[in-house]
């Protein structure tokens, strides 16, 4: 790749439409986080609330509303379907690009600005989180501008621009915080304060903290009191439970070990895990730097943050993610400066590596190894492509002569995954934890006065998206839910599995009655169904009127 014939300025906008818009809308919601975060954002527009977030038209509390209000704005202006759902996600991480291309930009230079965005877009974990609906992607956009504006602000010589980017890092902070919680306070704090320390500067951010956090109130506190008033036990259960049990109780929900992150962090930093070591061997000596130190606090202090609290996710080291692309592209841009050779050993062992991917593949579907149906012999040849295309891309960046040419190659790397995911996912999952294809199948029997019963909330929340229901049933597990279903307006939305049996017998006189299982057993003392359907993990029990 000849450097005059690449421009990342246009490479770099190009790479962000074909990997993180043209494939939102090719693959079905994924169960639980995509169907459920499409649901309540559906009900927000619907109802006309834009103030309590509810999910089945039951009270949910375990996020705060600017999430929900940027789904529902995807939906209000692309309609509902798959491409809306994840069209925050999508928007939010090239608004976190936008903010490093800004940081780097201004205290570095512009070439490396396009660099880093180049890593960052292409890090495995923001690629995946960018192309899914969860909130952690707009949480990070909300905290990069938040690291951002605090940068700016120190950096600041006169006192008017002192005021306006501590003005819009409180901005910024409210944002996060109505995004996902009084996280986005803590995150902010444990990096810069010490980063100030090391730059000498701690009497700055003391004089100027009480601006940052007066901003973030008055932003936060119109939202804050309208769901007091409407709901007054909101922060009660959102600061409790949600912060302190999830965070610090020794039972705490996804607790995980301290070493947890440690393999997610290698696989969500490909492809530039490859490149990795030479970068970092080729940042010694320019560690003074205040921008690089800024994004190692950045990195490591919230990864260490995150690492000692009990409940852990994969998503959380997200935030991580935009200071580590600062760091990799520096020190590639060292490494290929003084002609380093681990560059093209990293490059080697990434082509051998997916290489031996590709031939591992190719032996395990013939051995019959592979979770395949029939139908699904093209798969593995699909995913041969992936890693195969992803190893010429290796070679193709150890004969580029330029910087440019090695960066491109880098970042188209993972292009072809993503383009191709929906057609590699194999049926095992799809009908596991993708119910699109199945609630088709279904459809002819729900009618509009049908009562539809679900075992769990992952799969209450496919009747709710598929069929525009607020009225379903829960059995078995409340999960989620457990805190809404605990209003006396909202008790008689569960079932207990022991009076099922008359429940089924009670309603079916009038109207239909599905049942969809996919977590729980199917109780044997259940009345014989008039039709059973089966796919994967779900199961339907379809019981016709008695009355005509």
């Amino acid at each position: 790749m000849d450097k005059s014939k690449i421009n990342l300025a246009v490479v770099v906008p190009l790479f962000f439409i074909m990997l993180y818009l043209l494939p939102l809308g090719l693959r079905d919601l994924w169960s639980p986080d995509e169907l459920r975060y499409a649901e309540i954002a559906r009900e927000m527009v619907d109802s006309g609330n834009w103030v309590v977030p509810t999910f089945n038209d039951l009270r949910y509390f375990e996020k705060p509303v600017m999430g929900h209000w940027m789904n529902a704005i995807s939906q209000v202006l692309f309609g509902e379907n798959n491409f809306s759902v994840r069209a925050a996600s999508a928007f939010s991480t090239l608004g976190a690009a936008f903010c490093l291309f800004l940081l780097v930009g201004r205290f570095a230079n512009r070439k490396q600005a396009w660099i880093t965005v180049s890593v960052f877009l292409s890090l495995f974990l923001v690629s995946n989180l960018g192309t899914y609906s969860v909130l952690d992607g707009m949480l990070n956009l909300w905290l990069t501008a938040a690291f951002t504006a605090f940068f700016y602000a120190a950096d600041s010589p006169t006192t008017s621009l002192r005021w306006r980017y501590y003005g819009l890092a409180g901005l910024f902070c409210a944002c996060a915080l109505l995004t996902k919680g009084f996280l986005a306070l803590a995150l902010p704090v444990i990096v810069v304060v010490p980063f100030m320390i090391w730059q000498r500067q701690l009497l700055d951010i003391l004089r100027w903290g009480w601006w940052v956090m007066l901003v973030a109130l008055i932003v936060t506190l119109p939202w804050a009191l309208a769901i007091h008033v409407a709901e007054p036990d909101y922060w009660h259960y959102f600061f409790w439970v949600e912060h302190i049990q999830r965070f610090t109780a020794e039972d705490a929900q996804h607790s995980s070990p301290a070493w947890y992150y440690l393999p997610y962090l290698l696989l969500g930093t490909l492809p530039w895990l490859f490149l990795a070591p030479s970068a970092i061997k080729h940042l010694k000596g320019h560690w003074q730097s205040p921008l690089l130190r800024y994004a190692l606090l950045w990195a490591l202090l919230p990864f260490i943050f995150f690492s000692a609290a009990n409940g852990k996710l994969v998503t959380y080291i997200l935030p991580c993610m935009a200071p580590l692309s600062i760091i990799l592209a520096q020190g590639i841009i060292n490494a290929f400066e003084n002609r380093a050779k681990g560059l093209k050993i990293g490059s080697a062992i990434n082509g051998i590596f997916f290489s031996l991917i590709s031939v591992a593949v190719i032996v395990l579907f013939y051995m019959g190894r592979l979770p395949l149906e029939a139908e699904e012999f093209y798969r593995p040849w699909l995913l041969v492509v992936v890693c195969g295309s992803w190893a010429v891309l290796a070679y193709i960046s150890i004969k580029a002569k330029s910087l440019e040419g090695k960066i491109t190659s880098y970042m188209l790397m993972p292009l072809s995954l993503f383009l191709l995911a929906w057609a590699i996912i194999p049926n095992i999952s799809i009908d596991s934890k993708m119910p699109g294809r199945f609630m088709e199948q279904i459809r002819p029997l729900v009618t509009d006065d049908a009562v539809l019963v679900a075992d769990y909330p992952s799969t209450m929340s496919g009747f709710n998206w598929y069929f525009k229901r607020r009225d379903v049933y829960l059995t078995g597990h409340t999960g989620e839910v457990t805190y809404g279903l605990g209003f006396e307006d909202a008790k008689h939305k569960y079932v207990d599995p022991s009076m099922l049996n008359e429940f089924i017998q009670k309603q079916k006189i009038d109207v239909p009655v599905l049942l969809l299982f996919r977590e729980m057993d199917v109780p044997q003392s259940l009345p014989e169904p008039d039709q059973r359907i089966e796919r994967g993990k779900f199961t339907l029990f379809y019981y016709n009127r008695v009355k005509h």
